[in-house]
């Protein structure tokens, strides 16, 4: 079901708004079975039933509109809600192995399923998680994974931007940003191993942040004390970035109607990638898996260019 809105005012102002509710039923996926049935231990079905729930909205328009200088500005963002609805054979929750993640009917496909981390006890330098019923144990145990209510798929994203356009010259800024969406940050995993990696480049946070005696009041434990998969590496990549960034100026008309060549000519100067705010440690916030593992960035790029219509 979708239902959409267009406005628009002064003819100068637009604003779109479509609401949705989708249900997607019969999904492809591999469902476990015995090995004595083909020797798989899996099989491909088409089980389970998925909604989908929000809103996008864009809004764009000239905040300034005169003959020769104009001043837009535009902006969207969407949100989403995901719902597992149902599995298969009448299965409520299906653990991903080596993923962190967990299918479970109620909750968003891509939830993570971890221990949590509950910091470092001061007095001795232990490293502390809190049980299922939410008390502190030292002991990291499988039974005591929950559903985080962190997913590695935002809920939120959008973008905005603006254009300052006088005669022929522009200049052009587009932004875009996500918000709440969890990746497990597996180079911080590697790095501020404790010992269990130590052949590789360990973070410097070792050295500095790490419990050395009583009182330390820190994340990470005392040395020999190793790392595991719990929600400590879990990071939020919310992020706001400046993806483009454009100064251009085209050839008027009149200049071009006496070459009697040209129709249109436009030259440019392009910047992509240029800045980003995040908290996240890794090296890009907008990293494709749920699991970060030293992905490239997204390069910086500047482009010099020249249009032209015949």
């Amino acid at each position: 079901t979708n239902l959409a809105l267009h406005l628009g005012f002064w003819n100068r102002v637009n604003l779109d708004v479509e609401l949705y509710n989708k249900k997607t039923t019969d999904m492809l996926m591999n469902v476990p079975q015995s090995y004595a049935v083909n020797g798989s231990g899996s099989r491909w079905d088409n089980i389970g039933a998925m909604m989908n729930r929000g809103v996008e909205v864009a809004v764009d328009g000239d905040v300034v509109r005169t003959k020769d200088f104009t001043w837009n500005m535009s902006a969207n963002f969407s949100y989403n809600k995901n719902k597992l609805l149902e599995l298969y054979n009448g299965v409520e929750e299906y653990v991903n192995s080596t993923t962190g993640l967990k299918y479970m009917v109620g909750h968003p496909v891509t939830e993570f399923f971890l221990n949590r981390y509950a910091g470092v006890n001061p007095a001795n330098g232990d490293a502390l998680w809190y049980t299922a019923d939410g008390e502190i144990t030292t002991e990291f145990r499988e039974e005591d994974k929950v559903m985080t209510g962190k997913a590695y798929e935002s809920p939120w994203a959008g973008g905005f931007g603006t254009t300052l356009m006088w005669k022929g010259l522009s200049l052009s800024a587009q932004f875009s940003w996500m918000a709440k969406r969890y990746v497990m940050n597996n180079d911080r995993f590697f790095e501020e191993s404790n010992g269990i990696y130590s052949t590789y480049n360990q973070s410097k946070r070792l050295l500095y942040d790490r419990w050395k005696k009583p009182g330390d009041i820190t994340d990470i434990p005392r040395y020999d004390v190793v790392a595991k998969l719990d929600d400590r590496f879990l990071e939020n990549t919310s992020f706001l970035r400046l993806k483009n960034l454009t100064l251009a100026y085209s050839l008027p008309q009149s200049l071009l109607r006496k070459a009697n060549f040209f129709s249109a000519a436009r030259v440019y100067l392009q910047g992509q990638n240029l800045l980003t705010w995040t908290g996240f440690t890794g090296l890009d916030p907008e990293v494709a898996s749920n699991i970060y593992r030293a992905q490239y960035p997204a390069s910086r790029q500047f482009t010099l260019g020249v249009e032209v219509s015949f």
